[in-house]
């Protein structure tokens, strides 16, 4: 009797807010920043910030504002004069779907550039070059790589020479937090690990090379995926940022 009661209780609730609010739609937003908000009211706290043309679903709306849904959980508010709406799916929101999750990104970017240099006439004249690994992804919010010189069989050793592809290598990073904050996060986080050696060259172990925190406010955020500001800006490391891949582990 108890579940029927629930049940009849939660369905009346759903048809009540059905009169008061619209069903969920889509939108783009057209306003060149749109601040999200934790209430419907403008003195509410701001808890992201969107920019032109960035698509949302629009979960009810009420008195000149939208409730939205957020990618990365819960719900927002935003001034419904800084959207346009339409009851069709973005093109962006089912591309993104169909990209698959973050770590096969990363992992087919890791493969492209460790193919391309196993090819290379750089790797045949140095007989050692290096590879960058992906050991796992936390959704978009956590990666963790391996870096390691390779000889020409692919094994791994330690090497006393300085990395010549460090610079592309920083790239390839940028590339990979770039495929991060596709999705909205409070933290995004890399971890570099490395192999340690034992006798006679061989990998007795693992250790942190390097972490590379980003922890951009919205706005930062909004001008990085804009391409105004460097991420490089608001990257925080535990090793110098020009010296990340400078030399290969030993």
């Amino acid at each position: 009797m108890f579940n029927k009661t629930v049940i009849i209780l939660t369905l009346f609730f759903v048809l009540l807010c059905g009169s008061a609010f619209a069903k969920a739609t889509y939108g783009s937003v057209t306003s060149s920043k749109l601040n999200i908000y934790a209430k419907a009211s403008s003195k509410s706290e701001v808890v992201g910030l969107l920019g032109r043309g960035s698509s949302v679903e629009i979960l009810s709306t009420r008195s000149g504002w939208h409730k939205i849904k957020l990618l990365e959980g819960g719900t927002g508010y935003v001034k419904a004069s800084g959207v346009r709406t339409s009851k069709d799916k973005p093109k962006e929101t089912e591309e993104k779907a169909k990209t698959g999750d973050t770590g096969k990104d990363i992992d087919r970017i890791l493969d492209k550039f460790n193919s391309t240099v196993e090819k290379s006439n750089f790797a045949k004249k140095e007989k050692v070059y290096p590879k960058l690994k992906l050991i796992s992804a936390k959704g978009s919010q956590e990666v963790v790589l391996r870096y390691s010189a390779v000889d020409e069989n692919g094994d791994e050793i330690p090497s006393l020479k300085k990395n010549p592809l460090a610079k592309n290598m920083r790239e390839l990073i940028s590339l990979i937090f770039r495929k991060m904050i596709v999705t909205s996060a409070p933290e995004y986080k890399i971890t570099v690990m490395v192999p340690s050696y034992g006798m006679g060259g061989k990998v007795a172990g693992e250790a942190v090379y390097a972490d590379l925190v980003m922890k951009p406010s919205a706005q930062e955020l909004l001008e990085i995926k804009e391409g105004t500001t460097s991420l490089w800006t608001v990257v925080r490391s535990t090793r110098k940022l020009g010296d990340v891949f400078a030399e290969y582990p030993r």
